[in-house]
């Protein structure tokens, strides 16, 4: 963890002195003796502290603005959510300042950090960092954060069950009689130690499980399907960890006979009418629950529920 935010209370527990004498001392007020004012000026340089304007300039301490930091847009269910938190904010007088990572840690922090600076009243993050470093940095912030998409040990979650989703979508599959199945991930994302692929790790285990109670043949595929897998001898199906890995593998499994569903259930598949089989979100339930705990401290008390919707591509 390379950058690293410091806030006026955490100034004061580090130099052992009270918020107050922070703050006399960073904004040049009387009522402080010169040693502590060096001591916490030299504290507040070293950790690059800069002072959050908005919030100064607040009356009642709140900016009516949410932070919301996502992978991308390009996946229409983040598009979807975005949309959702919107609406379901604009209702309560809020607004939302929307982030964009590209799945890059390091631009992942650089969106915290700007919303911090922003002075937001409480953060939705789809995180691409993960670790005790990691989690010890977000709860520096002092501001409230609930994950979506993927989980953090320490940070509350809205959204579905992705282990149980997959689990009942590889079930489906396995009740229509196919014989061999192929699971079709990103590439070695299961297996990397450094960046938060919770949800795609919780699906692959929801696949396993589902595999080992029907006695499944089962093969994983990163990345891509072979010719040869989708002429395997029995019926064969391919269980996709998302709508995009299904859409490439779309066509080459129907000219093979082989069924196939995905994950995420994206807009295009009704748009272009795309008879696929895929595993649905519901973003307005994720994003109410979400935004119910920042603002009025309502902890999320069930997973958001899933459903699988059926094209006929099974």
């Amino acid at each position: 963890m390379k950058r690293q935010i410091i806030s006026m209370s955490r100034i004061a527990q580090i130099c052992g002195v009270s918020q107050g004498t922070v703050d006399r001392a960073l904004n040049g007020r009387e009522g402080i003796n010169a040693a502590t004012k060096e001591r916490i000026l030299k504290v507040a340089k070293e950790y690059g502290y800069r002072p959050n304007i908005h919030a100064r300039s607040m009356r009642g301490g709140r900016s009516s603005l949410i932070g919301v930091v996502i992978f991308d847009l390009d996946n229409s269910f983040f598009a979807d959510l975005v949309s959702a938190i919107e609406n379901v904010l604009s209702q309560a007088g809020y607004h939302a300042i929307i982030t964009l990572t590209h799945k890059d840690p390091q631009q992942e922090l650089r969106c915290i950090e700007e919303l911090y600076y922003m002075s937001v009243d409480g953060i939705i993050l789809c995180p691409i960092g993960k670790g005790a470093e990691y989690e010890k940095f977000l709860h520096s912030l002092e501001i409230p954060i609930i994950t979506v998409g993927n989980k953090l040990d320490s940070f509350l979650y809205a959204g579905i069950d992705n282990r149980k989703a997959m689990l009942d979508a590889t079930t489906f599959v396995v009740e229509h009689g196919y014989e061999q199945l192929f699971y079709l991930m990103p590439a070695n994302e299961a297996d990397c130690d450094t960046v938060n692929f919770y949800a795609q790790n919780e699906r692959l285990l929801g696949f396993k499980t589902a595999c080992e109670k029907s006695h499944a043949k089962s093969e994983i595929r990163y990345g891509n399907i072979s010719e040869a897998d989708l002429s395997s001898k029995g019926k064969t199906a391919l269980i996709c960890s998302t709508d995009i890995y299904a859409l490439r593998a779309f066509r080459a499994a129907k000219e093979n006979g082989c069924g196939i569903i995905g994950f995420d259930d994206l807009r295009i598949l009704d748009n272009a009418k795309i008879a696929l089989d895929s595993v649905s979100q519901n973003t307005v339930a994720t994003a109410k629950a979400a935004i119910d705990f920042l603002l009025y401290n309502k902890k999320p008390n069930a997973v958001i529920a899933h459903s699988i919707i059926k094209r006929g591509s099974v």
